[in-house]
């Protein structure tokens, strides 16, 4: 059973639960096994490095007005990084007699030497902070890759570079790379590291590239700089800041526009444009969500496309590539045949008013890179799962240095780094205990039906009061659950469908992450869903070694849910304990109900009738019934469209009306609406309000210019998912959230008569 209260070491600043955790796996359960050890036995403990265990012997030994700085886990620290040959030749260009022993000296050693020797704006450091990720193709969605080594590599190399003179970007395919490892770290188990590099290290990377056309504007793109282009918009977008002071019109408001959306989704996605497009909506002036401002400096290309390259170029042999390539290219044959056609990076966007040939060669550029590492098949040697990192940082950016390392598909990633702790929960009995980070407790969550109470609640009219909701569940679901008893050795999770018969899941895997070590890999050990209860005695089996404490950090997950693949509907979820023949015991918990919809509402358009706006919306009859819709507008005089259309869904929240225009969008002049708006919206007043049907009027000035129109609803369910991405445990799981959504069009052409 765990506790509420937190352990001593807890109380020593600087160490959370993880951190005591780790300690107590190392043996460490006490303030006196601290104190009798050594700073060398702390450095060997996970989470922990020489300036926190000397922070943490100092703390222990000080007076108590004492204030003692704690660094945090997983940072390759200034005393981490040692000098290279390369780094020594550019700090001989910045001091006038520097030592000759500086090369495997740490950067806190230059810092000591040279401290009035060199430019003191260049002594400092910059942190850099990342995080080392898988993408899910599928969902969009990127899970970390935890205890993953990251090293951090001074590299030079020469490339040869691809720009087609019809794309907005290009490739690099590098060759005659050196590299040289300066320091290395680990992912935590969220997947997330940090930097500190010396200020006279990024000076030699951005010097060299300074006295180079173009390359300081070479860096792995965001969905925010694609958006920010001219070359790719006649009137680029320019995304705001995640928090902006307000102006009256937002760039982002565009993004809906006949044209742009379309172009938008051909660079980035068009899932990736609609949840950009729907982020924007929210608020008022162009306040982003946190959703959308993250989701703008997301890498703009997870999956890189490949690039078009001649035939002859794809060859793997040297000499027949320059066979069949002959003198097709104006790039010297020993490039040529030094590069590998399936080794590059990229794209990376064009540079800015500049003419960029569509071959180029860039001789010994160089950089400070990470490539990743991970055991990820268990043979005990450390596979590459992320290389290539050139250009990975913006040097010259004076914000935050923050990086996200997409690795292979191959990598242990976890679904998510947010679940039940052991100081969040008390097991007397076998309980499902919490769905992904929302407890199964009223008057959250309704055990009757299956909902939380609190998330999408309806908006009755005139009541500044809402009532509890019904919010379904929806996508892959975390369940933690006190399944941890000394008779019982495997557990399974049974589920009855719409009161239908009891059976276990089955077939279900994934990753838990542990402290320190590699994530566990959970997988049942038969085919009638039993898993093995991951204790401290499977633990050391699994990891071959003893253990002082179990290092999993969820230790209550118990079943990692992908509700897609299930009907939608009620559930009734219970937990069953079995001993070492996986025989069930007497004893299982309450069932606990799980409401699950992964549908989006159901839209449609009944019927678009124009007229002039000189005569009253209801007297129109220019009805528009062809697939190609078009509207002849009387010159010098304004027109209105008359839009009809119904949303409804078992789990609808609401639905918004818009209209969309070549740079000046219409107004919504039905039902009034404050301001000049060019959107309608509704969200459900009841629990029973399950569909709303709406005819909305938009005003097209005659000073509108001819062109394409859009109209466009955009529907949302209440289903949410609690498995961290959201507000839920701050908010008390009372917020409103648009998880699962849909969207409907229709082009209008406006010419003039």
């Amino acid at each position: 059973m765990s506790t509420n209260d937190p352990s001593e070491l807890e109380q020593i600043p600087g160490i959370g639960p993880k951190r005591a955790k780790a300690l107590r796996v190392a043996g460490y359960e006490t303030l006196d096994d601290l104190e009798a050890a050594t700073e060398a036995d702390l450095r060997d403990v996970a989470m922990f490095d020489d300036i926190l265990a000397r922070d943490i012997k100092a703390m222990l030994n000080r007076d108590a007005d004492d204030v003692v700085p704690v660094k945090q886990p997983n940072v390759v620290t200034p005393d981490d990084w040692r000098v290279t040959e390369r780094q020594l030749a550019h700090i001989r260009t910045l001091t006038d007699d520097p030592p000759s022993d500086l090369v495997g000296a740490t950067a806190l050693d230059v810092r000591a030497q040279l401290e009035f020797a060199m430019d003191p704006e260049l002594l400092g450091f910059r942190q850099v902070c990342g995080r080392v990720v898988t993408h899910d193709s599928a969902t969009g969605e990127y899970h970390p890759v935890p205890n993953a080594t990251v090293h951090v590599e001074d590299t030079d190399c020469s490339f040869l570079s691809r720009f087609p003179s019809d794309l907005g970007y290009g490739w690099f395919f590098p060759f005659d790379c050196t590299r040289e490892t300066v320091a290395t770290t680990t992912t935590n188990e969220c997947g997330e590291f940090c930097v500190y590099v010396p200020l006279w290290d990024i000076d030699r990377v951005l010097d060299f590239r300074r006295e180079r056309v173009c390359l300081p504007e070479i860096v792995r793109p965001r969905i925010r700089d694609v958006l920010e282009r001219p070359e790719e918009f006649p009137d680029p977008v320019n995304p705001p800041e995640p928090r902006p002071e307000p102006r009256p019109d937002p760039g982002f408001g565009r993004l809906f526009d006949p044209g742009v959306f379309e172009r938008t989704a051909e660079l980035v996605g068009e899932d990736v444009a609609l949840r950009l497009g729907a982020g924007t909506e929210r608020g008022d002036f162009g306040d982003l969500e946190p959703e959308a401002a993250t989701l703008l400096d997301r890498p703009a290309f997870p999956e890189p496309p490949e690039p078009p390259l001649p035939e002859g170029f794809l060859r793997p042999d040297p000499e027949e590539r320059l066979e069949r390539l002959g003198d097709e290219l104006p790039v010297d044959p020993e490039v040529i045949a030094a590069v590998d056609p399936d080794r590059l990076v990229g794209p990376f966007l064009r540079c800015r008013d500049v003419f960029v040939p569509e071959w180029r060669t860039f001789v010994d550029v160089p950089d400070i890179t990470f490539r990743v590492t991970q055991d990820f098949d268990g043979d005990g040697t450390q596979e590459t799962i992320y290389s290539e990192g050139f250009f990975d940082v913006r040097w010259n950016e004076e914000q935050s240095l923050d990086v996200d390392l997409v690795a292979d598909d191959a990598a242990n990633s976890i679904p998510t780094c947010d679940g039940l702790t052991p100081e969040n929960v008390e097991c007397e009995t076998p309980s499902i205990e919490s769905i992904g980070l929302l407890p199964t407790r009223s008057p959250i969550y309704d055990d009757a039906t299956g909902y939380a109470r609190r998330i999408n609640r309806p908006k009755p009219p005139g009541s500044s009061t809402r009532p509890d909701g019904t919010a379904p569940f929806a996508g892959t679901l975390q369940l933690h659950g006190c399944h941890r008893f000394e008779e019982a050795s495997y557990y399974r999770v049974l589920y009855s469908y719409e009161g239908g018969p009891e059976r276990p899941f089955t077939g279900h895997e994934w990753h838990v992450p542990a402290i320190g070590r590699d994530p566990v890999h959970v997988q049942p050990s038969a085919t009638d869903g039993w898993y093995p209860i991951l204790d401290v005695p499977y633990l050391e089996s699994y990891y071959g070694e003893n253990l002082n404490d179990n290092p999993l950090l969820f230790p209550y997950w118990v079943l990692n849910w992908n509700t897609r693949g299930y009907r939608d509907g009620s559930y009734e979820v219970r937990l069953q304990l079995g001993d070492s023949d996986m025989d069930p015991l007497s004893v299982t918990s309450p069932s606990s109900t799980i409401t699950v919809d992964n549908r989006a509402p159901n839209l449609d358009i009944g019927g678009i009738v124009w007229g002039p706006t000189s005569e009253p919306p209801e007297e129109w009859d220019n009805e528009i019934t062809e697939s190609c819709p078009r509207i002849e507008r009387p010159s010098g005089e304004d027109i209105g469209i008359r839009v009809t259309f119904r949303a409804w869904g078992k789990h609808f929240r609401s639905v918004e009306a818009s209209a969309h225009g070549c740079g000046r969008n219409p107004t919504l002049v039905q039902p009034s609406s404050s301001g000049r708006s060019n959107r309608y919206s509704y969200w459900h007043e009841s629990v029973g309000d399950r569909s709303h049907r709406q005819t909305v009027v938009f005003e097209v000035p005659a000073g509108y210019q001819q062109g394409a129109y859009r109209i466009r609803l955009r529907g949302v369910s209440r289903a949410f998912n609690p498995a961290g991405g959201g507000r839920g445990p701050s908010t008390n799981w009372e917020y409103d959230t648009d998880y699962i959504d849909s969207h409907f069009t229709r082009l209008i052409s406006i010419t003039d008569a």
